[in-house]
């Protein structure tokens, strides 16, 4: 006997970071992912759908877009699956749905880039560190300086490579600020 199918909606589906697009320009274009195929190897892919929504709200079995969905801004579910992660702060979260106007948006985020004479990243992880690099590459004439809260950068890794990257630092200019931690007065 054949089981009834479920609807198993998915909420979330990006990747997360900050890459060259925000910052480089030319690069822009690089960030949108093309869902329209994404399942297109998958048995019956008919089956699956992609929808580009933002979910207002959940409900027991349902989930609440921020847009109508074939008459219903209402999609119920079986199963749900939540890969939300994380949002970033702009650059890295686009303001619009459609290429064109996020890519207009990315091209004057970069132009304020490119007007800035110094530029401060808070943050020494990974994407701090490719980002302090990535600018100060393209932009040699600008200050460049990374704050963050630890003794080493990237302090998930190995030790040594604080001292690569602070010596990469070093050759091309970028400043590096250790052990600075908001203080919160109650």
């Amino acid at each position: 006997m054949l089981q009834p199918l479920k609807n198993v909606v998915i909420l979330g589906g990006s990747y997360v970071g900050l890459p060259r697009f925000s910052v480089v320009p030319k690069h822009e274009h690089k960030a949108f992912i093309p869902y329209s195929a994404a399942f297109a190897g998958s048995p019956n892919s008919s089956r699956h759908q992609v929808i580009q929504a933002r979910a207002n709200s959940l409900r027991r079995n349902s989930v609440v877009l921020d847009r109508d969905w074939q008459g219903s801004a209402e999609i119920s579910y079986d199963y749900l699956v939540v890969t939300t992660g994380t949002e970033l702060p702009a650059p890295g979260t686009m303001q619009h749905d459609d290429k064109s106007s996020s890519v207009q948006y990315l091209r004057s985020y970069q132009e304020s880039v490119i007007k800035a004479s110094s530029i401060v990243i808070v943050g020494g992880g990974a994407v701090g560190v490719q980002m302090a690099t990535d600018l100060k590459e393209f932009y040699p004439d600008k200050e460049i300086t990374l704050v963050h809260s630890r003794e080493h950068l990237m302090p998930l890794y190995h030790s040594k490579l604080d001292e690569i990257v602070k010596s990469r630092f070093s050759e091309l200019g970028v400043k590096s600020v250790d052990y600075i931690m908001p203080v919160v007065q109650c």
